[in-house]
């Protein structure tokens, strides 16, 4: 069945529920923006509370990919700040986890998160699918946009690889805009784009996005294009292979201020709403 086209919902209208799905969590707020009823895989946030922690070592049956939004978690003695990411593979032993003053995680978990108290790692680990820490502000950003079939952007934006998938080529990646730039053509992709953009505001054709909005567009689905005046930081992901993009020839006329116009599930569009910009003084 697979997930329903999301284009775009912002964060800050979805409510909190106790208790992330699986049995590994329910001390845990969870804030869905969407789930694939088939698998149970999802794309979430998680809000650990302060004091959070685990005292048996024990490895999760999914895949866990997380981004830290806010606060600090330590697994196994690394200590994930804001702007920290990591891609832990269903099996990966987890000697100690907690969070002395809270956390918000984005999380794209790869079913429900069921734990197994053990002092070793679980069937089925793969270690060259584990990205245990980065730091964003450190390190490379030189993703070669051109191979990705983004030469517009190419030239302006910042790019960096978190995680490329030995097994299929799924993609997880940052990219940073510039103000005051705007693409001038539509596209599409032959796989699932998912993403959810972290700091600034970007303008297309579903309307203008905030930090805190969120996307899952199905393969092949005509985009864009996209712009902002503010300079904009994104995670995105590919699911279903590496991302490769088709552009179409003719330019389209580009707004910075859109009508506010998202595709949405039926139980999201009561949720839908524009928000409001903050102002500057």
């Amino acid at each position: 069945m697979g997930r329903p086209h999301i284009e775009f919902i912002q964060a800050q209208v979805l409510p909190w529920n106790k208790g992330v799905p699986g049995n590994a969590r329910p001390d845990v707020e969870y804030k869905e923006f969407s789930a694939d009823p088939d698998t149970a895989e999802s794309s979430a946030l998680q809000r650990f509370p302060a004091g959070w922690s685990r005292k048996e070592a024990e490895y999760l049956t999914v895949d866990e990919e997380f981004y830290v939004l806010d606060g600090d978690l330590e697994i196994n003695g690394n200590i994930y700040g804001a702007d920290t990411f990591a891609h832990l593979p269903k099996g990966f032993l987890r000697r100690s986890a907690s969070s002395k003053n809270g956390a918000v995680l984005l999380s794209f978990l790869g079913g429900k998160v069921d734990a197994v108290k053990s002092d070793k790692a679980g069937p089925g680990y793969d270690p060259a699918r584990l990205v245990e820490r980065i730091d964003v502000a450190e390190g490379d950003w030189k993703m070669d946009l051109k191979a990705m079939g983004l030469a517009e952007i190419s030239g302006t934006s910042r790019n960096r690889l978190l995680f490329q998938d030995p097994a299929n080529g799924d993609m997880t990646y940052l990219t940073g805009s510039p103000p005051f730039k705007y693409e001038t053509k539509t596209e599409r992709h032959p796989v699932v784009q998912e993403f959810y953009l972290l700091n600034g505001e970007v303008a297309g054709n579903t309307g203008l996005m905030q930090a805190g909005a969120y996307c899952w567009r199905p393969p092949h689905v005509t985009h864009g294009p996209y712009g902002n005046k503010s300079g904009a930081l994104f995670i995105l992901r590919s699911v279903g292979g590496p991302l490769t993009t088709e552009v179409d020839a003719a330019p389209v006329k580009y707004t910075y201020e859109p009508g506010h116009n998202p595709i949405l599930p039926p139980h999201l569009v009561k949720l839908s709403k524009p928000l409001q910009r903050r102002p500057r003084y």
